[in-house]
C-alpha cells in the first residue's frame, strides 16, 4: 500500500514552480507584445540641408531636376539591345578552363587575362558611341563532367567581381 509523505514539501514547491515558469514566459513575450514608442505629432523631419531663400536658386535646383529625370527616363526607355553588349565565355569540360573565341580560342586562366578581356570589351562596347554595359554570360560545360569545381567559381567570380556576371 502506497503511504502519502508525512511532510508535503511538493504542495508548496509544484505551484511555485509553476508560477515561475509562467512569469518566465511571460518576460519572453514582453518585446514582441509591447508597442513601438510613438513619436510626438510636433516634430517635423528636418531637411539635410536648408532651403535656399532665393527664388531664382530654387528655379535652378528645379531645372537640374527635371533634367535629370528627363535623362533618367531615356536610358529606362531604351531597349535592353542597345543598352547591353553580351559576351559568352565557356567552360572547358575536360579542365574547367575558362575561354571564348576571338576568333581562335583565347583562355582566360589569371586575374590579368580578365582584366585584359574586360578593358577589351568595354571598349568594343563604347565605340559604337553610346554608352553600353557589358555582360559577361559563362556558359556551364553541356555533360556533368564535374568542373568548374567551386573553387574556380569563386575565382572567376573574383576575377570579374566589379561587372555584370551570369552563369548559365
Amino acid at each position: 500500500m502506497i503511504v502519502p509523505p508525512r511532510r508535503a514539501v511538493t504542495r508548496f514547491f509544484v505551484p511555485l514552480i509553476d508560477v515561475l515558469i509562467l512569469l518566465f514566459c511571460i518576460f519572453l513575450l514582453m518585446p514582441f507584445v509591447s508597442e513601438p514608442p510613438v513619436e510626438a505629432p510636433d516634430k517635423k523631419p528636418q531637411p539635410a540641408e536648408p532651403l535656399p531663400d532665393s527664388v531664382p536658386e530654387l528655379q535652378r535646383q528645379l531645372a537640374e531636376a527635371r533634367a535629370r529625370l528627363a535623362r533618367m527616363e531615356r536610358t529606362t526607355q531604351l531597349k535592353l539591345a542597345d543598352r547591353l553588349s553580351v559576351r559568352v565565355l565557356q567552360i572547358d569540360k575536360r579542365d574547367g578552363t575558362l575561354y571564348y573565341f576571338d576568333p581562335d580560342r583565347q583562355e582566360v586562366r589569371t586575374e590579368a587575362d580578365a582584366q585584359r578581356l574586360i578593358v577589351q570589351q568595354k571598349t568594343i562596347a563604347s565605340a559604337g558611341g553610346g554608352a553600353k554595359d557589358v555582360l559577361f554570360l559563362i556558359l556551364y560545360p553541356t555533360d556533368s563532367s564535374g568542373f568548374p569545381t567551386k573553387k574556380q567559381e569563386e575565382q572567376i567570380r573574383h576575377w570579374f567581381r566589379d561587372w555584370a556576371l551570369k552563369f548559365e
